[in-house]
């Protein structure tokens, strides 16, 4: 966090020559609340959510949750501290709501009323984290996950300071747990080495879906199946075993059906992944999003819900520069957007509400994160003000679309001053995306990663912010574009949009600088060989070479996915 904090005043004093003031100052960004973890109770009255800001002092970012009373229409600040508060869940008869904390340590589940007062602790465990969970549907206890904790002889080794880092051995697997209420120590469910990647507790309460990869290793992700166990036995069965990804299953409201997210077989990192159903015993394997082509919520899936009758799998996909809330229908495969509200804002995250409403937490350039009702009636209505030092205080961000030579639809994002005024050209910032499958979308972002957008508009920059081929949002084709093609078609992309501003009269040819962090970092040192044109660069985390990357990397499978194979296959690749 400070190291990002340090990297952006670097940029405004070097590019700016100026410190910063005003609504958009550094310190001022760093307070911006990301929203999420909506959650509806069961019984319609209450919405809790999470507003996590930067804790400087603490160096990380900090938490809280927060809940809003739908009849009132007040919201309120439920939990506060120097710890992360997150991932908020309602008991099942709605009285109590669950979250998880590190005060104290270790992550642990704690309880606490919607009306307030004291959190308490609902497991007490000093020797792991927990690090997902689910009530049980009685709401005796929980079922959740957590990694393997450290072996008496590992303790010993590390405080004995003999504790090197054994690559690929002793693995710390996720495994799945049940606890109930007033016990001490939870019941370990699963015993095999394998990872715990994900899981859903059935309506009933009698069974656990959930999915498994062979480590924790992050390629792993690419090998994951889909597994049911039985709480009463313990017996644990496939229901879903083959290559690729397949993973967060979720059971339908009457648990004969679980959909999950899979890349159908495939080992790519850039593939769509696509949702599915299968029946429990592995009956019914189905397809259901073949014709949407873009992953569904987003890279590694999840997110989805059933509706409350079964009939349709809501969920997030990016479309262009949006993110958008969709839904299928179980029995045609057909899907559709939920609203034309979130066209072009980002859904950040959703839930039920009552009497057939949404509750969507949502943003744009413009306008900062809060959580929204959608009814069908009513339209959209805003329920919080978390973010409401930051209302009024965007600069302008405009859409750029052009097309390439060869045929591909590009877009970026134009951000201009406040102050902007047309006919006068303006320096030029632009920033590259990591990924490379990343995406600038339509969010109300003051700090694009390290990068202080808005603070760096008001000091008079225009800031490109380009989806070259291989972002993600929209579509397979799209994505996979720059295949053995990194630094070529990509940077003619980027360059394009460049000289698209200065043909519109917006950009300043001799006042141009450029930055990327990752991937972005990669273009950063690929585009200094190729052209002068900028006056200073900045590489962040970039990948200035290739072949020792992966080497060195822990996932050289992401590296085959782009240039079809190990360096030594294809020097020229």
């Amino acid at each position: 966090m400070k190291a990002m904090r340090r990297l952006a005043w670097l940029w405004v004093v070097l590019l700016a020559g100026a410190g910063l003031a005003g609504a958009n100052s550094i310190d001022k960004i760093l307070t911006y609340k990301s929203v999420g973890g909506v959650e509806a109770s069961p019984d319609g009255r209450w919405v809790a959510f999470t507003a996590a800001a930067a804790d400087l002092d603490e160096n990380a970012m900090n938490s809280d949750v927060w809940v809003i009373e739908l009849q009132t229409g007040r919201s309120y600040q439920l939990t506060r501290g120097a710890k992360r508060d997150n991932d908020p869940k309602w008991s099942p008869d709605g009285r109590r709501l669950a979250f998880l904390s590190d005060r104290g340590g270790k992550v642990n589940l704690w309880l606490i009323s919607p009306d307030g007062g004291e959190a308490e602790a609902a497991t007490k465990f000093e020797k792991m984290s927990v690090a997902s969970y689910e009530w049980l549907p009685d709401g005796s206890g929980f079922v959740f996950t957590a990694a393997d904790p450290a072996t008496p002889e590992e303790e010993k080794r590390k405080k004995d300071k003999n504790d090197p880092i054994l690559v690929d051995k002793e693995f710390k697997f996720a495994r799945l747990y049940q606890f109930k209420l007033g016990d001490k120590e939870p019941a370990k469910l699963t015993k095999e080495d394998y990872h715990v990647a994900s899981f859903d507790v059935s309506p009933d309460g009698k069974w656990v879906a959930f999915s498994a990869q062979p480590t924790p290793k992050v390629p792993d992700f690419t090998r994951s199946d889909v597994k049911v166990l039985e709480l009463s036995t313990g017996t644990v069965r496939s229901v879903v075993a083959r290559a690729g990804q397949d993973t967060a299953p979720r059971f339908s409201p009457d648990g004969q059906w679980l959909a999950f997210v899979s890349s159908f077989g495939r080992n790519d990192w850039t593939g769509n992944s696509n949702l599915w159903v299968v029946k429990p015993d592995g009956s019914g394997l189905r397809n259901l999003s073949e014709l949407f082509d873009e992953s569904v919520g987003g890279f590694g899936g999840g997110g989805h819900r059933w509706s409350v009758d079964g009939q349709w799998i809501y969920f997030t996909a990016g479309q262009g520069v949006s993110d958008r809330l969709f839904r299928i229908q179980v029995a045609s495969g057909r899907s559709e957007a939920v609203t034309d509200h979130d066209r072009m804002k980002v859904c950040h995250d959703y839930d039920f509400g009552p009497k057939g409403s949404v509750l969507l937490a949502l943003s744009d350039p413009h306008t900062p994160a809060e959580v929204y009702r959608l009814d069908a009636n009513a339209g959209l209505r805003k329920l919080t003000s978390v973010n409401a030092s930051f209302e009024n205080t965007a600069p302008t961000t405009e859409l750029l679309r052009y097309r390439s030579p060869d045929g591909f639809d590009l877009e970026g994002l134009v951000v201009k001053p406040r102050n902007y005024e047309k006919g006068k050209r303006y320096p030029l910032l632009v920033i590259v995306h990591g990924g490379p499958a990343g995406v600038f979308n339509y969010a109300f972002t003051p700090r694009r990663g390290a990068y202080p957008v808005h603070a760096f508009a008001e000091q008079g920059y225009v800031i490109f912010l380009p989806n070259p081929r291989g972002s993600g949002n929209y579509g397979e084709k799209f994505r996979q574009a720059n295949f053995k093609d990194w630094g070529y078609g990509d940077y003619r992309d980027i360059m394009q949009g460049v000289d698209e501003l200065i043909q519109q009269g917006v950009a300043d040819p001799e006042r141009m600088g450029e930055m990327g962090w990752s991937y972005g970092g990669y273009m950063t040192s690929w585009i200094v060989t190729q052209t002068d044109r900028f006056k200073a660069v900045s590489m962040g985390a970039g990948l200035s070479n290739l072949i020792s990357m992966y080497g060195v990397t822990d996932i050289p499978e992401f590296s085959e996915a782009y240039f079809g194979g190990p360096p030594w296959q294809d020097m020229q690749g």
